[in-house]
């Protein structure tokens, strides 16, 4: 995975703001959709109105940042819970290899981490891959590329010969033991909060090590205090038809 392949929205990042003293900014309204989750059942991001969105971007046979991404959902979520907060967040995930991987897969990525597929509190979205490239990419600024295992050992190294390769963590997925993939999808561990009126609002880097202590007092701010600070022009819904 290469996080970095988009900019994002080169402002505001979670490590320097303290949500007691500091208003967060709005970056526009998140892409509107309707998609498919790990049940394979369609859902529309009406849904999720009233609600603030923890949003990330995930590729089911990662073996390096994305599992850890999941492992802090799953405690995000607990931490959720025990703050009574956890019926007003969404936690939304895109897969960011919608052409060779569907809901099966997703719910057995999730099984892998702690979370039950039932559990529709984190949905994890598919479709076709013009249409998430259209949400991921153009809704929410976070790029994704697929690559050969051939074409990512060369460049790695390429980059270790200039001193420029720096080691990426590696994390247990069984699920990708047991496929074997021939590729990888490179892609910004960016995760986004959206609010409770649909605009995003924060883009948090090195989302694998962010904590619920650290993410919680934000969501709280989000929740009592919404600004109407930095709106933009809603986005074309984006649909996924049968």
């Amino acid at each position: 995975m290469l996080a970095g392949l988009i900019a994002g929205y080169g402002g505001w990042r979670l490590s320097g703001i303290r949500p007691a003293t500091r208003r967060i900014p709005a970056y526009g309204r998140a892409p509107a959709f309707t998609l498919t989750n790990q049940l394979g059942e369609k859902v529309d991001s009406s849904a999720f109105a009233g609600k603030v969105q923890i949003v990330t971007f995930l590729f089911p046979y990662c073996t390096d940042y994305c599992p850890l991404i999941a492992q802090q959902l799953v405690k995000i979520e607990k931490a959720l819970r025990r703050a009574g907060l956890a019926d007003r967040v969404q936690l939304v995930s895109f897969n960011v290899d919608p052409q060779d991987t569907g809901p099966a897969t997703l719910r057995a990525f999730m099984k892998e981490y702690g979370w039950n597929p039932e559990n529709r509190q984190w949905q994890y979205l598919t479709g076709r891959p013009e249409l998430i490239r259209r949400i991921v990419t153009g809704g929410y600024h976070v790029g994704y590329q697929k690559v050969s295992l051939a074409s990512e050992a060369k460049e790695r190294n390429i980059e270790k010969q200039k001193g420029i390769y720096t080691p990426e963590p590696h994390a247990a997925n069984p699920l990708a033991r047991r496929a074997n993939p021939d590729y990888d999808v490179q892609h910004n561990d960016e995760m986004v909060l959206v609010d409770s009126r649909g605009r995003i609002r924060a883009v948090i880097i090195n989302s694998y090590a962010i904590s619920p202590a650290r993410i919680l007092p934000v969501i709280r701010q989000l929740l009592e205090n919404p600004s109407n600070h930095g709106i933009r022009t809603r986005q074309k819904e984006a649909v996924e038809h049968p």
